[in-house]
């Protein structure tokens, strides 16, 4: 018997053990985690949620790193990975939004997967308006399914359908296969309106980050075809210019590394894969792709001197300047890669324009000079507004990652195509 007790205590005493050395082990890594990804998260300024911000932005660091290194060992490309994670959740996502307001379902157009949201209740003989939407990414990332829940929401609020484009994303492809993806879409739907059920003369196009230049370019595209008149243009935090990467607001807001993704090692990635070039990440970010013809080109363009002198105030640029241009540098001025840069004519034609700008985001000055240069050419109905958030807020609408100003956005744009569809009826 006491035998048989000691062997039993002993068991005991080992599982003890080995539940405490499991609780080390785990408190460890959880240490290691939050010392390596939590703490050096900096806060780009006054925000509602600061910790949720925090403790994202801490994830998506983990999650890169993981993705990196499984890249080093499979040979799979880590952006690869992190969008098959971000997509993986899309068919076991929880929708306590989804409420039936709005039915979707995903198909081919031109070949381009597509996913189509129609809003219930809406009368069977009328024809809807339509939003065309192209996610942003940094056309190497991202989805129809990351934006899944804010284009759901886009639908129920506005009484409009919303076709989301999938697009083929670099660097598989480069420009201008995602352009012409787009408006291969976008013809279809406008040339079918029937077969969709919308309405031609109520076409607006919409998109973020890197999907809000993409929509200025396709209706430009249309425009030149002369298809139906897009009735309004929305672009959320949008990037409209890969020249000038010194730019106020990237001074300002790179060093915060926004959610741990817009960071200059993965913002090259942005020029690199999507134009098919080499810039080095010293060129790109100290502007040494740029000869001083080049930097007055763009600024001339962009009649800069009319803004805050702020803007310009880079004492180290003519030090940085190189003597002659980056070979691939000419790219970079393409009105398609650029649509900030096109010439006068081609934005003085501009449709309705709703610009949404982060305040925390590298790509503010991009919105804000969009949207001076309109005002400079006297572009009617331009809309701007900008929210104290951080750059691809609109990816977090879901429960519990949500931000109230994701809400904001959308209930402004949805009144921004509301304003614009029953006030012509």
């Amino acid at each position: 018997m006491r035998m048989k007790f000691n062997i039993t205590a002993s068991h005991n005493n080992l599982r003890m053990i080995s539940f405490r050395t499991f609780l080390l082990l785990i408190t460890v890594i959880l240490a290691v985690i939050i010392a390596r990804y939590y703490v050096p998260v900096r806060i780009p300024g006054p925000m509602v949620h600061p910790l949720k911000y925090r403790i994202i932005s801490a994830g998506f660091g983990l999650v890169l790193d993981i993705s990196r290194f499984l890249d080093s060992i499979t040979g799979i490309p880590y952006y690869t990975i992190l969008n098959t994670i971000v997509d993986s959740f899309d068919p076991i996502k929880i929708r306590p939004f989804d409420h039936g307001q709005v039915v979707y379902h995903d198909q081919f157009i031109e070949n381009v997967l597509v996913r189509i949201y129609t809003p219930k209740n809406i009368s069977s003989t009328s024809l809807l308006p339509v939003i065309i939407f192209f996610h942003g990414g940094g056309f190497f990332f991202g989805s129809i399914y990351s934006h899944d829940t804010m284009n759901y929401h886009m639908s129920m609020y506005t009484g409009a359908k919303v076709i989301a484009v999938n697009y083929q994303l670099t660097p598989n492809v480069h420009y201008p296969i995602p352009i012409n993806d787009s408006v291969k879409v976008a013809r279809y739907v406008i040339d079918n309106y029937q077969k969709f059920d919308i309405d031609p003369t109520h076409v607006f196009l919409c998109g973020d980050s890197a999907g809000g230049g993409m929509a200025v370019v396709v209706e430009r595209h249309l425009r030149r075809e002369q298809k139906s008149i897009v009735r309004g243009v929305l672009l959320l935090y949008p990037l409209l210019q890969l020249v000038n990467f010194r730019l106020l607001s990237y001074r300002i807001y790179l060093p915060y590394r926004i959610l741990s993704l817009l960071r200059e090692d993965i913002l090259v990635e942005v020029a690199n894969f999507y134009i098919n070039t080499t810039f080095s990440h010293d060129e790109l970010f100290n502007n040494r792709h740029l000869s001083l013809d080049d930097y007055k080109n763009f600024y001339s363009k962009i009649n800069l001197k009319i803004l805050n002198q702020e803007y310009n105030d880079d004492i180290n640029i003519y030090q940085s300047l190189s003597k002659s241009s980056h070979p691939d540098t000419s790219k970079l001025f393409n009105e398609n890669v650029s649509p900030l840069l096109a010439d006068d004519d081609i934005l003085r034609n501009s449709p309705a324009t709703f610009i949404v700008a982060c305040t925390y985001d590298v790509l503010l000055s991009d919105a804000q000079l969009y949207f001076n240069r309109l005002q400079q050419l006297n572009v009617t109905n331009v809309v701007y507004r900008e929210y104290s958030i951080f750059h691809g807020v609109m990816t977090f609408v879901d429960f519990p990652v949500a931000f109230n100003e994701a809400f904001d956005i959308i209930n402004d744009s949805a009144q921004f195509v509301v304003n614009r569809t029953t006030l012509v009826k």
